[in-house]
């Protein structure tokens, strides 16, 4: 088994590299998870009240909502 200090440092670079892309791909995987999430649920509350829900989104924040009840 090789030591870590007989590692180039063209393998580090490719290493912290991909260590990197995959922590930015986790972190925007999850803030779409969610806002996926939050809007899903708050329709859902509008749809058992009978209302039609009225979403608009920035990116992935919502920004307004509004449940319209008949």
């Amino acid at each position: 088994m090789r030591r870590f200090s007989a590692i180039t440092p063209g393998a580090w670079t490719f290493i912290l590299g991909a260590i990197l892309i995959l922590s930015i791909g986790s972190a925007i995987a999850a803030q779409s998870y969610f806002s996926y999430v939050e809007v899903t649920e708050a329709a859902n509350r509008c749809y058992e009240l009978g209302g039609f829900p009225e979403i608009e989104k920035n990116g992935w924040q919502m920004t307004h909502f509004e449940c319209h009840l008949d």
